[in-house]
């Protein structure tokens, strides 16, 4: 949130994934992640970039029934370029 970007955590996977619908990510961090610990963050992004970028996939089908984006850490700074807002939602 300090520096409004997104980056990969070394020891993580090399990919962020973002919800496209704020209520099925809220299911997902309260049944998934420890909520105590977890945030929804919204972020706004110029579309065109994300449909450049971004791999379009269901990573749990059940739960994001709206999808998932998915984005390559290769493409992270061209997103993170991309964006218009970031906030938290929750």
């Amino acid at each position: 949130m300090q520096t409004s970007k997104f980056s990969i955590n070394p020891e993580g996977i090399h990919v962020k994934y973002f919800g496209v619908n704020f209520e099925e990510t809220l299911c997902f961090a309260n049944k998934i992640i420890n909520i105590d610990i977890a945030a929804v963050i919204e972020v706004g992004v110029l579309e065109d970039t994300v449909k450049k970028i971004g791999d379009f996939i269901h990573v749990d089908p059940f739960l994001f029934k709206s999808g998932t984006v998915e984005i390559q850490d290769e493409y992270l700074d061209e997103f993170n370029s991309a964006i218009k807002y970031i906030i938290q939602k929750y």
